[in-house]
């Protein structure tokens, strides 16, 4: 899996935005200590945050506290209306890495940016993929466990929040991640459409389970599989795209089979 990957530079207004939204862009005031800040941020963390930081700092939309030798960040009541101000062009933020545009100083601006939060404790970012839904757009960030590379989390960021779900390992029998394979190949092997295809609802209705509530699940793995090259896609059926099983298998299925039998 490739673990490399590189991030673009993100301005200084961009993070001052940022910092603002997490104080107060949900309605409420709260206050962040320096190792907040750098969890939330994440991979994402950079030089370019700390200036930002410090920016609002001097010149006074922020103010910065020390309790039991722990610095604390909190608005200050008294530039509120400038802090929300700097609010006012987070709400046209988009989860979308484009129109970025180097100014003469060879830094990017961009009006779309990313809300960057952490990865899930315990994983390394594997790869991302972006959907646009009717109303807005979605950012998926995948993710395999450090200690094993085929155990999944998955970071689903929109414009309003973020939220996991961790999958299990491949390498555990009763995973969901393993019971959506299971049921993969079930769809295969019966061959409903005469040729081993099927699609994302039909994974719905095969492993209503694991795969919850809704299809996010379901796509998810879907995706995982594809990068793995267990499945391939063949082309659309209206607007679902439809998988066929390429004959590839996590190395140890066929021992598992072999116990289970």
């Amino acid at each position: 899996m490739d673990k490399d990957k590189e991030y673009e530079v993100v301005s200084i207004s961009d993070w001052k935005r940022w910092i603002i939204y997490n104080l107060i862009g949900e309605g409420v005031h709260n206050v962040l200590f320096e190792d907040q800040i750098r969890k939330l941020s994440g991979r994402h963390f950079e030089e370019n945050l700390i200036f930002a930081l410090n920016n609002l700092v001097d010149s006074g939309l922020l103010l910065k506290l020390e309790t039991n030798k722990k610095r604390k960040f909190i608005v200050n009541y008294e530039k509120l209306f400038d802090a929300q101000r700097i609010l006012n062009d987070n709400r046209n933020w988009k989860l979308s890495k484009t129109s970025r545009i180097e100014d003469e100083k060879g830094q990017y601006n961009s009006n779309n940016i990313n809300q960057f939060y952490a990865e899930p404790e315990g994983y390394s970012f594997w790869f991302n993929l972006e959907e646009s839904p009717r109303k807005e757009r979605s950012v998926y960030n995948i993710y395999h466990r450090k200690t094993d590379d085929l155990e999944f989390a998955a970071q689903i960021i929109t414009q309003k929040n973020s939220k996991i779900l961790y999958l299990g390992s491949l390498r555990q029998n009763r995973s969901i991640i393993s019971r959506l394979w299971k049921a993969c190949l079930d769809l295969s092997d019966e061959n409903i459409r005469g040729n081993g295809d099927f699609i994302l609802q039909d994974l719905q209705d095969k492993e209503r389970k694991a795969c919850g509530n809704n299809r996010q699940r379901g796509k998810i793995a879907l995706v995982i599989f594809k990068k793995l090259e267990y499945v391939e896609e063949r082309g659309k059926k209206g607007n679902s795209t439809i998988f066929r099983i390429t004959g590839r298998h996590p190395p140890f299925s066929k021992l598992d089979d072999l116990i289970t039998t």
